[in-house]
């Protein structure tokens, strides 16, 4: 019988899934062919590891942002595409009844407001950006939200509509400086709430203060679990069943991190202190950089997601896991935006691509190129 590889349990075939090792809503998506793509995780762990493990990355306030500056550099607007929003905070001095105000940013600078209910908490799971993964259906208050639309150029107002709609789109919905568009999601606005429309309105302009939240360990689970996921992709078979494998299971099933504290099992975090000039060796411009380094007796595991996100970990300290697959180290490189990779390539290579003229990659060059030749968008003001 197969092995799950994330609960080292023997399951049925018809108990495995498809797991995306790097998500697809960070560009996890990839084409032609997913180098990142499991086969051997059961339904359950997938499913745990998309509320617990992936969602408190995605959804934190680094990524939620970095995610949208980079998907929005690559959108073709005159396909109306639907876009993530930026995520601002909770704007602590505008209130409504017992609800919060969290301010976000639409694709052109467009002001909204989502008023609701505080969302439920969870003990041991990092803050959220919107809904948490965890949360019930009967947990949540949608609540309603306003729009405030920034350009007056009408080539970007379906995907500013879109792009709200799709963010909430189980809240009420208000346009909160024009005419409400018929037969849509939008609603006319209320008496009980022309007060604090008004507010908004004599609010279009001002500097808003917003608070967010976030926990120094939101993405330590996540990359325990890429690192356990890109050895059972590219390591041998003798990993899966090694101390070193049971030793990221181990920590990214831990769900306290005072617990994970005591794990022997070292790494920077995506707090911790890269030096520098790796920082600027692993980084390539609104993508994501994995890689795979031997260092002595262990190999480690070195990501930078969005070029501002860069975490490490020990993937294996037994170098037989290793031997004639990882030599010096190896790369990928993923655009998100493009929802393309180059990989998996030499260390040395894709060093000599970056910092020697004279001695570029064609495969990096090819990517570099097809980034570079993206449409200009049409002027948020006419």
């Amino acid at each position: 019988m197969p092995i799950c590889l994330y609960c080292n349990e023997e399951k049925m075939e018809e108990e495995l899934s498809q797991e995306h090792v790097i998500p697809r809503a960070i560009g996890g998506n990839l084409i032609p062919t997913n180098p990142f793509s499991l086969n051997r995780v059961c339904k359950r762990c997938n499913s745990i590891c998309g509320t617990f493990i992936d969602g408190p990355f995605i959804k934190n306030w680094l990524t939620q942002n970095n995610r949208t500056e980079a998907i929005l550099k690559y959108a073709d607007i005159t396909k109306n595409p639907t876009l993530p929003l930026r995520y601002m905070g909770s704007c602590e001095d505008i209130k409504f009844e017992d609800n919060i105000c969290e301010l976000w940013l639409g694709p052109t600078g467009d002001t909204i407001y989502h008023f609701h209910k505080p969302y439920p908490e969870e003990a041991h799971v990092a803050h959220m950006v919107g809904v948490p993964t965890f949360a019930r259906k009967d947990e949540i208050d949608s609540g309603f939200a306003f729009l405030f639309i920034r350009s007056n150029n009408p080539a970007w107002h379906p995907t500013i509509a879109y792009s709200f709609i799709s963010q909430f789109k189980d809240s009420i919905l208000y346009l909160g400086n024009g005419p409400t568009p018929k037969g849509g999601r939008f609603s006319d606005i209320p008496l009980e709430l022309q007060e604090l429309h008004s507010m908004l309105r004599s609010m279009s302009g001002q500097v808003h203060s917003a608070s967010i939240k976030m926990n120094i360990d939101y993405g330590d689970r996540f990359i325990a679990k890429v690192a356990l996921g890109i050895g059972g992709l590219f390591l041998n078979k003798e990993f899966l069943s090694s101390k070193s494998a049971q030793l990221l299971r181990t920590f990214m099933w831990t769900r306290d991190s005072k617990q994970r504290e005591k794990l022997p099992l070292r790494g920077t975090g995506f707090w911790g202190a890269l030096s520098q000039d790796l920082k600027n060796i692993m980084n390539w411009p609104g993508g994501h950089v994995i890689a795979l380094i031997q260092s002595g007796k262990t190999l480690n595991l070195f990501t930078s997601f969005y070029e501002a996100q860069t975490a490490s970990i020990i993937i294996s300290s037994e170098p037989q896991h290793w031997d004639g697959i990882v030599n010096e180290g190896l790369v990928f490189v993923i655009s998100p935006g493009l929802q393309k990779y180059v990989g998996p390539k030499n260390i040395a290579n894709y060093i000599a691509h970056k910092y020697e003229g004279d001695m570029k990659d064609k495969d990096f060059s090819m990517l570099e190129e097809e980034m570079n030749n993206i449409k200009e968008w049409p002027p948020f003001d006419i």
